[in-house]
């Protein structure tokens, strides 16, 4: 009888014991704000590359816009990105783990098709990528589990202590009315290959679409929503229908030019993308929900 009421005293200890253990082993995922990144940018050439204007000398600055690129720096052993050596804390690496997907579109789906691309292993991860032709709401998910020596509690999950510990960092395209002028611009700026012209190729074109967009942008400010739609549908129908997969044979300024659209440079495509993506964000397409 005493050695039967010793056993049930060792299990119940144990079981006491067990909640407690499993506060130590809980594992709750640190999940980073998403980060926003865009397709292109404000910028120049510092003023080392000016418009040529003869006898007049030079002009301003003829870059505008800079490609974006999504750049990520591990530091070492990934430490940039894990709360842990951040406080000094010791720690192993187990796993890390990056998933880019694109998402479903309506235009020009058969161009941009949703997919998904997962890379494991720190070997194996790009850590550079450029942006200009990813469309908007594709995402990029780091997640890294690493684990800790002690039941070191996380400071975003106070009472939370685990001996295992998962990060995550998610960077997010997003499009905007200025963000299309931008890459606008970056399309009549780069080339579309060894034809002597610009992505968009057409000059009388491309301050009219500028124009369109500047004109959207004013439309929303004024809280016209129907002049901003029809005219952001106008810069898509200019758009289509300037869409071009073949070099221009000359590079004359209107003849046989408009706006890239090969597997290459899909410039075309991208804007009608973008257009698609900001009617939306903006409600200008359907009523905000």
């Amino acid at each position: 009888m005493k050695r039967t009421t010793i056993i049930l005293l060792v299990l119940a200890m144990a079981l006491a014991a067990m909640p407690a253990m499993a506060a130590r082993m809980a594992t709750l995922p640190l999940i980073h704000d998403p980060i926003q990144v865009f397709q292109a940018y404000p910028g120049d050439s510092n003023g080392t590359n000016l418009a040529q204007m003869g006898y007049k000398g030079l002009g301003g600055d003829v870059i505008s816009s800079v490609p974006g690129i999504l750049s990520i720096v591990p530091g070492a052993n990934w430490a940039n990105f894990v709360a842990a050596a951040q406080a000094g804390v010791p720690y192993t690496i187990k796993n890390v783990v990056l998933i880019k997907r694109t998402p479903k579109i309506t235009q020009c789906a058969d161009v941009f098709p949703p997919k998904v691309v997962t890379q494991q292993g720190t070997p194996n991860i790009r850590l550079w990528w450029p942006l200009m032709y990813e469309v908007p709401s594709t995402t990029w998910t780091l997640t890294i589990t690493y684990g800790t020596p002690t039941a070191w509690a996380d400071p975003a999950n106070p009472g939370a202590p685990s001996y295992v510990h998962v990060e995550q960092w998610q960077w997010h395209v997003d499009a905007s009315l200025q963000s299309m002028k931008y890459l606008l611009e970056l399309f009549h700026e780069l080339p579309f290959g060894l034809d002597e012209v610009p992505l968009v190729s057409n000059e009388t074109l491309y301050p009219k679409l500028q124009a369109m967009l500047d004109a959207v942008i004013a439309s929303l400010a004024a809280g016209d929503t129907v002049n901003a739609g029809l005219t952001l549908s106008e810069f898509e129908l200019e758009v289509s229908d300037a869409c071009i997969t073949v070099s221009p044979a000359t590079p004359a300024p209107v003849v046989g030019t408009g706006i890239a659209n090969t597997p290459e440079n899909p410039a075309c495509c991208k804007l009608m993308a973008d257009a698609e993506y900001v009617g939306f964000k903006y409600g200008i397409f359907q009523p905000k929900k």
